[in-house]
């Protein structure tokens, strides 16, 4: 039922989500193709600034998606555009940039499946961190190894799942790349759907964590100053 929640949310952000992934598969390919095609780049193809530029991208992506998820049916006002516009977190940025350069180091290394899960279960411990940030209600590491502490093993799995993915979506596109024509587009092809793989598992571990976050903590959406007992939520009577 969460993956089936995570997919309506995504149907529904069609605009923005397009609007954030495109751009950076678009540059995964280009980069890929320039590596490609200018022979005096060769020693560039593998460096290690091109893991730590998409990183970058995958935690702005994060951010901006978990304050999607966590404004889902916010009634209009100005608290809500200030926290839709409001930039990045620094504190944000290098946790989650820190993780993500971590999810993608696994792939050249050997033992793969090892690393993936050692991978998986250190973001697992203080990946609270990153909803609290992105909801403006910033808390220590402890705090959020805390607040993690009663659903370890769903978060295990979310994050787990999406490394394990990523890396089996890589593996698929580089055996499918081998019967392509040798052109330079190819690998631009593989390096910007493999991008854009990211970014969807990116966008479901988002909703994941703002789920989690809301469902843990007495945090509420931002609502309009003149709206009668704010912050009061209604429940359904069960019969």
């Amino acid at each position: 039922m969460a993956a089936l929640s995570a997919l309506s949310f995504w149907s529904r952000r069609q605009g923005i989500f397009w609007l954030m992934a495109l751009p950076i598969a678009g540059l995964a390919a280009a980069v890929a193709y320039v590596l490609e095609t200018r022979r005096e780049f060769v020693e560039w193809q593998h460096h290690w600034g091109w893991e730590f530029l998409f990183a970058l991208l995958y935690a702005m992506f994060l951010d901006r998606w978990i304050k999607e998820a966590l404004l889902e049916n916010a009634l209009p006002c100005d608290e809500v555009d200030e926290m839709r516009r409001s930039t990045i977190a620094v504190r944000f940025l290098t946790f989650a940039a820190s993780l993500c350069l971590l999810a993608i180091m696994v792939a050249p290394c050997p033992y793969i499946e090892l690393n993936a899960v050692a991978c998986a279960a250190a973001a697992s411990v203080f990946v609270m961190l990153l909803p609290a940030l992105a909801a403006h209600r910033p808390m220590t590491l402890n705090e959020a190894f805390h607040l993690g502490r009663p659903v370890q093993a769903h978060l295990f799995l979310l994050i787990g799942g999406a490394i394990l993915v990523s890396l089996l979506t890589g593996l698929g596109l580089s055996l499918v790349a081998m019967f392509l024509p040798a052109k330079p587009w190819v690998p631009a092809m593989v390096a910007g759907l493999h991008r854009l793989v990211d970014c969807l598992l990116l966008a479901g571990v988002g909703y994941g964590l703002a789920v989690i976050f809301r469902s843990l903590t007495d945090w509420h959406q931002p609502e309009p100053a003149d709206r009668p007992f704010r912050g009061m939520r209604l429940r359904t009577r069960k019969a």
